[in-house]
């Protein structure tokens, strides 16, 4: 399984490593004027982390299934398979958080000569709101092919991400506020409710995903 993971990590494209910086950029910037805190990272590490995971599978049904096809021939299970493909997608979010945590944090020592950070919760819900949205984007991978299941599976966190980051931002500001989580502290059962239903999500889609793709035929 480890060598399937890291096959898709050295075959990611440019393009999906790059197009998030490119497109959070302005958002990063504009975050950062308005709240002067970091906590609004965790949105955009959950949303390149959903975009890499996603793109990493990118190609046409006939080049998917042909890939696919060539690493069936190899002694590999198809359950080992999807299996890599769901690990992979908590590897692309510590890349994310890397990436556009170290970004976030040079931004704004930078842009402002100071460091504020507030959403610890946000941060670790990220990770399983990643997970929630790439158990809906493989039983799609697996059933209908790339095209489809990328345009469902990304159109909907990426408006969802925008909104409430937009929302949250013009809300705090509005009441001259700093930038504070968007799961209150003081909320714990909110939190554990999010994190075990997304475990409960997770295992059903990747169950789905093996049942689906062991009776595919390639």
């Amino acid at each position: 399984m480890k060598t399937l993971i890291l096959k898709d990590l050295y075959t990611q494209k440019l393009f999906g490593y790059c197009f998030p910086a490119l497109l959070l950029f302005p958002f990063f910037i504009n975050a950062i004027n308005a709240t002067g805190d970091l906590g609004f990272v965790s949105i955009y590490v959950a949303f390149a982390a959903i975009w890499m995971s996603a793109y990493s599978n990118f190609g046409t049904i006939a080049l998917n299934k042909r890939d696919q096809k060539l690493i069936t021939s190899l002694p590999i299970t198809r359950k080992k398979m999807v299996q890599a493909k769901y690990f992979a997608a908590i590897i692309w979010w510590g890349i994310g958080l890397s990436t556009y945590g170290t970004l976030a944090f040079l931004i704004l020592v930078w842009w402002t000569d100071s460091i504020n950070y507030s959403g610890v919760t946000d941060l670790i819900l990220s990770l399983f709101i990643t997970l929630i949205v790439i158990s809906l984007f493989y039983p799609l991978y697996f059933l209908v092919g790339y095209q489809i299941a990328v345009a469902i599976a990304i159109s909907i966190p990426m408006i969802g991400f925008f909104t409430i980051s937009m929302i949250h931002t013009f809300s705090n500001v509005a009441s001259g506020e700093m930038f504070g989580p968007i799961i209150p502290t003081d909320r714990p059962l909110i939190f554990i409710s999010i994190v075990f239903s997304s475990i409960i999500i997770t295992f059903c889609s990747y169950k789905l995903s093996v049942k689906i793709f062991e009776k595919k035929d390639l």
